[in-house]
């Protein structure tokens, strides 16, 4: 939601929504819901009131354990007090998506710890709730994090094989920019074994939705890519190409550029002086 309106329009609902105390009569739902809007202008605050109030106003254990997750996301929950929740939530009637979601982020927590064994057994479990309630978008998400976990035991089959049913749902779901994601995964996994052909097609495939879409981060790293393997063939100018028109996306978009691209492009710009 906070991603199809303007930071102006946020603040007009919000307003609408919250202001003149009628934020007491917002229902645990609407709160939660809300969330992302308030997130987008920055109004720690009131996000903070949101959450406390959801708690508040639940009326039943499915929206207290909704409830209970945001609370926790935003107040440094340990994994602990997560896998708690997690273990509540599976024994709730109607509770699989909220034990889905709170198992989901559970392995992420576990990933940041780097307890990859772990974090594979919370994602597959989350997947397996996905998978029975066909939560099509959850199983994305959920098959996005179970590649990750093989890339960092470097098991790129694997990956390759979670990422390229990630592709297949993401296209079956017509949704643009899981696809552009899924289409830069299975492209890096490809070229760290060695595919390089295959990879540089599946990287312009993502680059050319990611145009399409104007989507800067997803520019940046299917452009990156395109650079990488550009390089590998010693096509410095190709790279410097592709890194370039990122920049003049984030230029366009009014975006600051990320150092580490800017840092990329002096480099290619220098090498290629020194080439010639």
């Amino acid at each position: 939601m906070s991603e199809e309106v303007s930071k102006e329009k946020a603040k007009e609902i919000i307003e609408m929504l919250t202001g003149g105390g009628s934020i007491d009569s917002i229902n645990t739902s609407l709160a939660l819901g809300i969330l992302p809007l308030v997130e987008s202008i920055g109004d720690l605050d009131l996000l903070e009131r949101l959450v406390e109030h959801a708690q508040n106003v639940a009326e039943d254990d499915i929206e207290k354990g909704w409830a209970r997750f945001e609370h926790l996301k935003r107040n440094s929950g340990s994994i602990d007090d997560i896998a708690e929740l997690a273990f509540h939530s599976e024994s709730l009637e109607k509770g699989e998506p909220l034990a889905a979601a709170v198992l989901h982020h559970h392995a992420l927590m576990l990933l940041s710890i780097d307890d990859v064994d772990s974090a594979q057994t919370s994602v597959r479990r989350s997947l397996t709730i996905r998978e029975s309630i066909d939560d099509k978008e959850g199983i994305i998400y959920g098959l996005a994090v179970l590649s990750r976990c093989s890339r960092l035991n470097q098991d790129w089959d694997s990956a390759i094989i979670h990422d390229t049913r990630r592709l297949e749902l993401a296209i079956a779901q017509q949704n643009d920019i899981l696809h552009m994601e899924a289409l830069a995964d299975v492209a890096h996994a490809q070229a760290s074994l060695g595919e390089l052909g295959t990879a540089s097609e599946l990287y312009q495939e993502s680059l050319d939705l990611a145009k399409r879409l104007e989507h800067p981060a997803g520019h940046l790293v299917a452009s990156w890519g395109v650079a990488d393997l550009a390089e590998i063939e010693t096509r410095y100018d190709d790279a410097l190409l592709a890194l370039s028109d990122t920049m003049h996306l984030f230029m366009q978009l009014g975006i600051p550029a990320p150092d580490l691209l800017k840092k990329r492009l002096h480099a290619l710009t220098s090498l290629g002086e020194e080439v010639k």
